[in-house]
């Protein structure tokens, strides 16, 4: 099977992205530093990046919110 039938590409870098993000994204969401992410953490860190989103705070995101939190560049 090729790198990109297991997920990576010929660069290096695997479905998640490059190592470090995936080590940064990790220690973010483990929030108790145990060396893994509870369903509790895990639900808490996506709720947030949701509440991001969420530009006009309706507690909905439609596919225009979700396209300008991707691109903003700040």
């Amino acid at each position: 099977m090729g790198n990109a039938m297991k997920g990576r590409s010929t660069m290096g870098v695997d479905a998640m992205g490059p190592p470090i993000m995936f080590r940064m994204m990790f220690a973010l969401m483990d929030a108790d530093g145990d060396g893994a992410i509870s369903l509790a953490e895990f639900q808490a860190a996506h709720e947030r990046i949701f509440k991001a989103m969420d530009s006009n705070k309706d507690g909905k995101l439609t596919p225009e919110e979700m396209q300008a939190f991707i691109r903003a560049r700040n």
